[in-house]
């Protein structure tokens, strides 16, 4: 037999003498062991927390199935041993070819008719580097290999060599590498493989999708102390199935971000134990809502300054929703845009906190129609402050804010915080003072953040950067805080909601909204470092029975924040705004009186829509009990300061003047257009 190999090798090798000369200037490029790591792309989307605690595994690739790159000091030392008993025993002791085994293999072909191969794992290696298959097979491609494996022993180490190979090697089925291979079978990662698991992968390469009982005899070939073990086990993981490597804790952000192509380990903003608790209270909330209709809800949480998100969640309670994501779905905002109105007109100083407003039925023309806008409760309040009908979610001063502003103002402010896919303004006309249009539960609370910086907007970020945030102003300062300041106070909110309700929260400033028929419901607010938007109802756009805001979102926002709260206290209050803002009396031009109503430089709109003796305008003043106080319009008409009077305006500039026992106390100047 020694003969015959002999000579059979001699053929071969005077052979490939002779054709090497001719293949030697078409072998292909050999890779660098950087470029094949480079390259090396995973199946899977890993997502980390901020403290690169695990999340979330994704699959990106649906035909096979590869994990991060293993190095050789993370792979159990008994999985090496096995490999190189199985596949190259002599692997440290050549230049890439062994020369007994090619031997042994050539004769085999030659007289045996066996297709036993001669490969060494160097040789193996330059086949799974290249994708052309064919590249390498019959008498050609193996000499071709031969050739090429002496480039890549001298520019790549053994380790190396042994390193890529197990982390191309395809092992069982759809899975390519050690690190799948093990976490399938054995549910472990390479580091921990005993001997009888080892050999149970080695013998796997030779032949990947072998039956049971042809996989136990290799096994049982290379190690026979196990042979009865390997029997069993290998009818056991025949069929075993691939379990998910890591806890599923970020589902919705794991499927946007693979979107993006992203692949391997990937350290997000998120924070894990707030992500877990998030979805437990989710799942509570929809739960005990159930019996109302209820079956989907969602929350995000960003933190202020840095604009990174620390939790991601939808929740469902219908296994053929769970894909959904919840914070990119569009849903009718409700009252949740009415902040945005608002800081709109304070911005243009036509109106502010303190400004008065009446609430009254007023009938809106159309060509389709009118439109009369109701309260939630159907009933009016007559004349309110602006901080009230805000923080109470009143419909009706709303629309009126609207028509006031008299120009696509507000439309445009919810373009530049990005609110995504605003149809023209013409579209929604005053209801869009009403919450009409479709917005994602990203934007709102991205909306709101913007309040919490004082009308600073930067995009959201989903992992830690070093660089700074781009701001850009959207709001000035004074409006955004105005507004802040209006969510942060109870009392103000009193009428709508009460003294004490899920938004009573000391340091925050919140708002909720209910869609048309309660369909959507929202609570979104802020502390000084962090802004929660809740979104509650059905992706499939069936209305919630009886279910508000405030006992849909709130409950959920409530307890975030809390949870919050206890690990980043908040420092102090929000700020006092209000005491200084336009609309106050000036102590040192009249201390002894406070104009409520109108403010100085104010513009007002009329509307040939609305009737007119709907359009009055309240002269409001607080004075003390003496007597003498009275009002003067542009310089003719004298009225005695005796409560609210209703001026009916007209289109100019008008001038109201405030006098006490004829002195002159403070002067205000109106633009009606």
């Amino acid at each position: 037999m020694i003969r015959k190999t002999s000579f059979a090798l001699a053929c071969f090798v005077a052979w490939g003498g002779f054709a090497g000369g001719y293949l030697h200037g078409s072998l292909p490029e050999v890779l660098s062991y950087e470029q094949t790591q480079r390259s090396y792309r995973t199946s899977e989307l890993f997502l980390l927390d901020r403290e690169g605690k695990p999340l979330h595994q994704w699959r990106q690739n649906s035909h096979e199935r590869s994990f991060s790159w293993v190095s050789l000091r993370e792979v159990s030392p008994a999985f090496i041993e096995a490999l190189l008993k199985s596949e190259d025993k002599n692997f440290f002791n050549h230049a890439g070819v062994d020369v007994s085994a090619l031997g042994a293999s050539v004769y085999q072909r030659f007289f045996r008719n066996s297709p036993r191969g001669g490969s060494t794992l160097s040789m193996q290696l330059l086949k799974l580097l290249h994708e052309d298959k064919a590249l390498y097979q019959g008498w050609v491609g193996k000499l071709r290999q031969i050739l090429a494996v002496s480039r890549l022993e001298s520019s790549w180490t053994k380790s190396q060599i042994l390193e890529a190979y197990f982390n191309l090697a395809p092992f069982r089925g759809e899975h390519l590498g050690l690190a799948s291979a093990s976490w399938s079978l054995f549910d472990k990662m390479p580091s921990g493989l005993t001997l009888k698991e080892s050999t149970l992968l080695a013998v796997l390469i030779r032949s990947p999708n072998a039956n049971g009982q042809e996989w136990s005899e290799r096994a049982c070939w290379q190690e026979p102390s196990f042979c009865e073990d390997f029997k069993v086990l290998s009818k056991e993981l025949v069929n075993k199935r691939l379990n998910p490597l890591i806890d599923q804790r970020a589902l919705h952000l794991a499927q946007r971000l693979s979107k993006t192509g992203l692949t391997g380990s990937l350290r997000t903003s998120l924070d894990r134990s707030l992500q877990i608790y998030t979805q437990e209270l989710v799942q509570s909330q929809i739960r005990s809502l159930e019996s109302q209709n209820v079956h989907e809800a969602a929350v995000l949480v960003i933190e202020n300054q840095t604009g990174e998100v620390w939790a991601y969640v939808t929740g469902t309670s219908q296994e053929k929703n769970r894909y959904v994501d919840g914070v990119q779905a569009f849903r009718q905002a409700g009252s949740t845009l009415k902040p945005f109105l608002y800081a709109t007109a304070f911005e243009k100083n036509i109106l502010h906190a303190n400004s008065w407003i009446e609430d009254s039925a007023v009938d809106i023309v159309f060509d389709r129609g009118v439109y009369k806008p109701q309260n939630h409760d159907r009933q009016f309040y007559g004349w309110i402050p602006v901080k009230t009908a805000l923080a109470s979610s009143l419909n009706v001063p709303a629309v009126k804010v609207f028509k006031i502003l008299n120009d696509d103002s507000f439309w445009s402010k919810l373009k530049e915080l990005n609110f995504q896919n605003l149809r023209d303004p013409d579209y929604y006309g005053p209801a869009l003072a009403l919450g009409v249009a479709d917005v994602t539960l990203e934007d709102l609370t991205q909306g709101y953040r913007a309040l919490a910086l004082s009308g600073k907007y930067s995009a959201l970020r989903f992992q830690e950067e070093a660089s700074p945030p781009q701001f850009r102003q959207v709001f000035s300062e004074q409006s955004a805080q105005e507004v802040a300041q209006i969510l942060s106070e109870g009392q103000n909110r009193s009428l709508g909601f009460g003294l004490d309700s899920s938004l009573s929260l000391s340091g925050t400033s919140v708002k909720t909204g209910t869609s048309k028929d309660m369909r959507d419901n929202w609570c979104v607010g802020f502390n000084e470092k962090f802004t929660v938007g809740v979104w509650v109802g059905n992706f499939s756009g069936e209305p919630m029975w009886n279910v508000m805001g405030i006992t849909g979102a709130a409950p959920i926002w409530k307890k975030v924040m809390e949870r919050l709260q206890e690990r980043f206290p908040v420092k102090m209050p929000a700020r006092d705004l209000l005491a200084s803002s336009p609309g106050e009396a000036n102590p040192e031009t009249y201390p002894q009186a406070r104009v409520l109503y109108p403010q100085d430089g104010m513009i007002l709109a009329l509307d040939p829509s609305i009737p007119e003796e709907h359009q009055r305008m309240p002269l409001l003043v607080e004075v003390p009990r003496s007597s003498g106080w009275s009002w003067q319009i542009d310089k003719k008409k004298k009225i005695a300061v005796q409560g609210p009077y209703l001026w009916t305006p007209t289109l100019g500039r008008h001038t109201f003047e405030l006098y006490q026992e004829g002195k002159l106390m403070k002067t205000i100047q109106v633009l009606v257009k």
